[in-house]
């Protein structure tokens, strides 16, 4: 990084445009400036930008900046390290079409048209009894993650993200001295980038991967990334030792994460069935409450909590939403940890593994919290845990690796980027420590002039909206701040009409460009 430029950016909070062209000349760092600028190139970004496209902006004077090619391909590596591969289903309903602004025709739809034209038609007959019987009568209908990606990657094409898109590693955002923002990055090479435009759109996604304190202390003094892994890294390498030698793992976490690769280590004990493989899933504490909000509750089964999305429902699109919108922000903390917590998919398939493997002894339930983690001579860990039942004991469990299922870092603090970002302009935090913004998504904080900043996603999660982290979160908080910008009369953008809507939706479904 060339000192000077990055001195600059440092150093000011509102940067001389005539200083900074001269600095990036010295540097040979080129400009590029445009009307709109999104940050990430994830997901988020790539909503934002598919609604920027059909609301009339030209590709020309939109640019993302990430450094995955494919809108989806952080999401989807993700995916498969945690055991979802492309064959498999997410946690998302039909409706939720992150390649599609209207949600119509939805993924059941179109993977019963798929199955008709293969003329698989018992098959469809079971997606359509599946999609119109939930959940009071059938589980809920989720897509493959193989069938998302392909109509992202379609709708890329149609809306010009090669063209749109930029590969950068964004290190400082700063306001200008003629009412826009400039960003500084790093190209592939690790050469400086810098790009101005008025509007932004920050989607930038978890910052890191979260490890249990215990476990990254053995990490750290080990240097052993084989035996203690977390599901969102790369650990394909330790199923096949097992598939070869067997083992016990402790499991760690009890979300969806957690029931995926549950489901995976089943697999591989099936696949190899003379290599005895067990599972201690270890536990904080017993869930025998239900989680009750008003007359509704959620089902709990063998200390796993059962709830069909994220959120309920009623949060992304119904009477919750609105209620969530209209409370305090610190009631809004308290009203995310009742709604959402820790949860898995109410899958038939997942719950029989549990109860297959409790009633054979392959899987078992423990409880306390982890005190010390050696490496023994022969290899395998000794795990120390204490245990409250109600006397405090000690027990020691030998295993052969441990798999940390305890999600994604998504906390402020874990931001480079925002910590300056706070530092520079004083950004505030929600009850929940993420980035407060208000109801259109706009980060308050940073507006300059007439540019304005906005953000979605995990980094703005207690929030107006509660389930930020979902594909229809990133498409309401697009929609919404779009719909800002109409307002305050930003270039190229056009009035959402029904008349504009229809025409665009037909483009849509012939495939061409918005």
């Amino acid at each position: 990084m060339n000192e000077q430029l990055y001195t600059l950016f440092l150093n000011h909070a509102a940067i001389s445009l005539k200083h900074l062209t001269e600095l990036c000349a010295q540097a040979d760092a080129p400009i590029e400036e445009t009307c709109y600028l999104a940050l990430g190139g994830g997901l988020g970004s790539f909503v934002w930008v598919d609604h920027l496209r059909i609301y009339g902006v030209p590709a020309k004077d939109i640019i993302a900046v990430g450094v995955s090619h494919q809108p989806h391909g952080r999401y989807r590596q993700l995916c498969q390290n945690s055991q979802i591969p492309d064959h498999e289903r997410l946690r998302s309903d039909s409706g939720s079409t992150p390649d599609c602004l209207w949600g119509w025709p939805g993924y059941a739809v179109r993977e019963i048209g798929q199955e008709l034209k293969q003329g698989h038609i018992r098959q469809a007959g079971k997606l359509a009894w599946q999609i119109f019987s939930e959940s009071a009568l059938s589980v809920v209908y989720t897509p493959k993650a193989g069938d998302v990606y392909g109509a992202i990657e379609q709708e890329s094409k149609r809306i010009g993200w090669n063209q749109i898109w930029r590969y950068g590693r964004i290190r400082c955002i700063r306001k200008t001295d003629d009412g826009r923002y400039v960003v500084l990055c790093q190209d592939d090479r690790g050469r400086e980038a810098v790009y101005i435009g008025q509007y932004l759109h920050m989607a930038l996604g978890y910052p890191g991967v979260r490890f249990l304190p215990d476990l990254q202390q053995y990490r750290q003094q080990t240097g052993d990334f084989k035996r203690v892994v977390n599901a969102y890294e790369s650990h394909e390498a330790l199923y096949t030792r097992l598939g070869q030698e067997g083992g016990t793992v402790l499991l760690r976490g009890r979300g969806i994460v957690a029931s995926r690769i549950l489901q995976r280590l089943h697999e591989v004990q099936m696949a190899n069935p003379s290599m005895a493989i067990h599972v201690i899933h270890l536990m904080r504490s017993p869930q025998r409450d239900q989680t009750r909000y008003e007359r509704a509750h959620r089902t709990t089964e063998h200390h796993w909590q059962l709830q069909p999305y994220n959120f309920p429902k009623a949060c992304f699109t119904g009477d919750l939403r609105v209620r969530f919108e209209s409370l305090a922000p610190e009631e809004r903390g308290s009203m995310v940890q009742t709604w959402a917590g820790t949860t898995t998919a109410d899958r038939v398939d997942w719950r029989n593994i549990v109860h297959e493997g409790l009633n054979s002894g392959w899987y078992q339930i423990r409880f306390g919290d982890v005190t010390k983690i050696k490496r023994q001579a022969t290899g395998k860990l000794s795990i120390e845990i204490t245990i409250r039942s109600p006397l405090v004991e000690t027990s020691n469990l030998p295993v052969d690796a441990i798999i940390d299922c305890t999600g994604l870092a998504s906390n402020f603090k874990e931001s480079p980027l925002l910590c300056d970002l706070h530092t520079q302009y004083g950004l505030t935090r929600n009850p929940l420590g993420n980035l407060d913004v208000t109801t259109d998504f706009e980060v308050d904080a940073l507006r300059n002039a007439k540019g304005r900043v906005f953000a979605a996603g995990a980094m703005t999660l207690g929030g107006p909206f509660g389930p930020v982290d979902s594909f229809l979160g990133l498409q309401y908080a697009a929609y919404r701040s779009v719909e800002a910008l109409v307002k305050a009369r930003a270039p190229g953008l056009r009035s959402f009409t029904m008349v504009r809507s229809l025409g665009q939706w037909l483009r849509w479904a012939r495939k061409e460009t918005p």
